[in-house]
Formats: structure tokens, sequence, C-alpha cells
């Protein structure tokens, strides 16, 4: 059987994220293994979602799961200092797959060049951005923020060196921004990063970040342009 090619990218993304399961899991790994060009994009998945896991940070959970986990094992001198790092990891992790499922969602199914999570400093998601061919930066705010009437929201490149540079307003809301920006974009090179900030209204009067920080989130490639 042969896949559409929206029906390969939802499938190979899920089989990436480990929520293809059963037989449905073991069909795909067949097809896989008779057509090079769905086991490459499972493994173009695989790889932008590692990267994605790397880019985002450890999450400490609350004291609550501590004690409900030693409350359902033996108690071992060195059993909370073993698990502790899985647990972090798992954490972070969990961040990124929520936020990967709400991009799948939402995303045209074209092959993204790149994917950024956003997070605030809570490590909560709060915006995923890709960038499709040939001039698409599609921005989706995943939580909007409250009391921020008479705001903008600012999204900005950040280099590996020097100022940031902004890409354009972001509506605080759940529909999509459409920023039209080439890949090749001087604001674009070397950019390792993205944030928003909050703005004054109409966006910061002195072309840099004047406000807080709302999130931010390293660029995870997915394919070269």
């Amino acid at each position: 059987m042969k896949l559409s090619a929206n029906a390969a990218q939802d499938i190979a993304a899920e089989y990436a994220l480990g929520t293809l399961r059963g037989r449905a899991r073991q069909r795909f790994e067949r097809m896989a293994r008779e057509d090079a060009a769905l086991a490459q994009l499972a493994n173009r998945w695989e790889n932008a979602i590692a990267k994605l896991a790397q880019s985002v940070p450890a999450v400490e959970p609350p004291a609550r799961v501590w004690r409900n986990i030693e409350s359902r094992i033996e108690r071992r001198p060195s059993t909370g200092s073993f698990w502790r790092p899985f647990a972090l990891l798992a954490g972070g992790l969990a961040t990124v797959l929520v936020a990967f499922f709400v991009w799948i969602s939402v995303a045209p199914r074209d092959d993204p060049v790149f994917v950024a999570v956003l997070t605030a400093q809570d490590s909560g998601p709060r915006a995923v951005v890709s960038m499709h061919p040939p001039d698409a930066l599609r921005v989706r705010i995943v939580k909007p923020w409250a009391n921020v009437e008479g705001k903008s929201l600012e999204l900005w490149a950040l280099p590996t060196e020097g100022a940031p540079r902004s890409l354009g307003l972001v509506a605080n809301g759940t529909r999509e921004t459409l920023i039209r920006i080439d890949p090749a974009d001087p604001r674009m090179r070397s950019a390792s990063a993205l944030a928003v900030s909050l703005e004054p209204a109409g966006g910061s009067p002195t072309k840099l970040p004047t406000g807080p920080v709302l999130c931010s989130g390293a660029i995870a490639p997915v394919r070269k342009t």
C-alpha cells in the first residue's frame, strides 16, 4: 500500500514520537524497509525531535512527585539520586512532545526547514515556530498571555553573535501568524534561537527588545533549503 504524502508525514511523525504502537508500528517498519523515501522521512523526524529534546532545559518535578515515588518503592540509599536525572530528562522531553503534537496538528504538510519550540521560564511551551519554503515563517501561540492589552508581542532571531533581530509582530492568540521572510534573509543569518518579547503597541521603538522576554527556544533544523 502506497501512502499519500500527507499520510506519510503524519505516520512518520507518530512513529518518531513513539505514539505509533502495536501492529501499526510493525506495519510501518515493514513499509519503511521497502520504501527508502519513507524510511528517510521517519529518520528526519527522529533527528528533528532529538535536537528539540536537547534544546529544552530539564524540569525539576514538584516535591509531591518525589514523595509519591518514594511511597511506592522500597527505600534504598541510592534510589533518589539514581532516578532523579531520568525524571528531569523526562520532564524536558514531555515539554517537547506536547509542543510537537500541537505543531503536527496545525502545521502545513510540507517539510519545514526548521522548527523551534519557545518555552517560558517555567519551561512550559508557549509558541511553536516553523519555516516553510519559499518564504513562510509560521508562528502558533500554544498558550496566549493574559493582561497584555495595549502591548505587542515581537518575534526576534537570536544570532550566535550580535544583537537580536526583529522578525515582526505576533498575534497574541491561537490563530496562526504568518510572516513572509526568506530563509536566507540577513536577519536569519547565524540565528540559533528565537524569542518573543513584550513591547509597546506597534513594536519596539529602538529596533531592540525593550520589554521582558516572554519565551524563547533553540532552532532545530529539519532539512536543508
